[in-house]
């Protein structure tokens, strides 16, 4: 039963892992490509309502899950061996091992090693020699960051929900759990980022005593009463009154206008008649940009009145101002800013940031080391039975590491170490 386990363990635990789920995948991505555009996004659905897809993506955060402990258990032995009285070695934790006949003469190789800048600690059977420091610490991160990225993608696809409502200026923010405070404000303004050249905010007031005002932007995404916030596309919230020579009755509602950027199209029918209105928001001056044209309170929109297919005529009215001809009448008494927002339950989220941020330090830490101060590591252990047991491992300048070790090993077969203590 052992042994089965261990055997499971070790499957599970293989570098091999991550890259043939990884594979799969990549071939199910072809295969859906051949059926739909829509081809990661449809991989994601298809992942998100099948148990064994999910159950495969959930082997790669399980494997850099077993490959984190299993590091860190290796990392601990080691550690152990170049201590005082830990002289034990496991064969598998070094790059080599060398067993020969030899008396262990380490006073000699002590300052053989100290001249080329290695450090030293002694025992009576055992020598170990190191320098430089070990990248363990950005294997772990990078480790940790695998498995918080496969985590984060494994919980996204399979739980979370998106809900698209209207957030509109003056109306109490809805949510998918209910409704929050009021929105004050929508503002577009230039920003001096490097990324995006507008800033879009929604200002809310608070909807109980105790709660502060909330700002939310594009990026990154607030978290607002269990869902993060995404802002998508922007528009007006038009209250249209229109009269017609043959709707006596008149229109009064109020209509969704998704028409920015300026000079973008939206047409609205009037229920119960053959009336069509294409509005825009006129282009600003070639000098001025557009979101001015957007934020200005006094704004003016363009229309165009159909009967069918038939353009009756065109014109333009502000906002609180109305427009007549030939016994049609058109206002706009009230128009409010509005954002399509996107309300996303995706708590996979926290855990891609968590990843970047562990890829990020482990960047750091390795590099340097990798580069400037590799750990190289020997360790000589003697025993009873006449054979000495030699290993070496190094991070990095293996042929440099190399090159000592097998002349540490030649003079001790040679028996040309100097055997008194300084």
């Amino acid at each position: 039963m052992k042994r089965l386990i261990r055997t499971i363990l070790a499957a599970a635990s293989s570098r091999g892992v991550p890259p043939i789920v990884v594979g799969l995948f990549f071939l199910i991505y072809i295969g859906i490509a051949f059926f739909t555009d829509e081809t990661l996004i449809a991989l994601m659905a298809l992942t998100g309502k099948s148990v064994i897809l999910a159950v495969l993506l959930a082997l790669i955060p399980l494997n850099s899950a077993l490959r984190l402990l299993m590091e860190t258990g290796r990392f601990l032995k080691k550690r152990k061996m170049f201590k005082e009285k830990a002289t034990e070695a496991i064969p598998e934790q070094f790059d080599e091992m060398v067993e020969l006949p030899a008396s262990p003469h380490f006073a000699g190789l002590e300052r053989r090693f100290a001249a080329v800048g290695y450090k030293t600690r002694r025992t009576e059977n055992a020598l170990a020699a190191w320098r430089g420091f070990t990248v363990f610490p950005a294997r772990i991160l990078f480790l940790a960051g695998t498995f918080c990225l496969f985590t984060g993608i494994l919980i996204s696809v399979t739980t979370r929900a998106s809900h698209r409502q209207m957030v509109i200026e003056g109306e109490p923010m809805p949510t998918p759990e209910g409704i929050g405070g009021t929105v004050k404000r929508i503002a577009l303004a230039k920003s001096n980022g490097l990324i995006l050249a507008r800033a879009l905010t929604i200002e809310v007031a608070p909807s109980y005593s105790g709660e502060m005002d909330r700002i939310f932007g594009i990026y990154p995404p607030s978290l607002y009463r269990g869902s993060f916030v995404y802002p998508r596309y922007l528009g007006l919230d038009l209250l249209l009154q229109f009269s017609a020579p043959d709707l006596p009755g008149g229109y009064l509602k109020h209509i969704i206008l998704n028409c920015y950027p300026p000079g973008k199209e939206d047409s609205k029918t009037i229920s119960g008649s053959p009336y069509r209105i294409v509005f825009t928001i006129p282009e600003p001056e070639p000098s001025s940009d557009r979101y001015i044209s957007y934020m200005a309170r006094d704004k003016t929109l363009q229309f165009k009145l159909l009967k069918g297919e038939e353009l009756l005529f065109s014109g333009s009215a502000p906002v609180g101002g109305e427009f007549a001809r030939d016994g049609y009448r058109m206002a706009f008494p009230e128009a409010r800013r509005l954002v399509v927002t996107d309300y996303i339950g995706d708590y996979g989220v926290f855990f891609i940031w968590a990843t970047a941020l562990f890829f990020f330090v482990a960047a750091v830490i390795w590099l340097p080391l990798r580069t400037f101060f590799p750990r190289k590591e020997m360790l000589f252990r003697y025993d009873d039975s006449g054979i000495m047991k030699a290993f070496s491992g190094s991070e990095g300048g293996r042929r440099a590491h190399a090159g000592i070790f097998h002349e540490a090993l030649d003079l001790l077969g040679a028996g040309k170490i100097d055997t008194t203590d300084a």
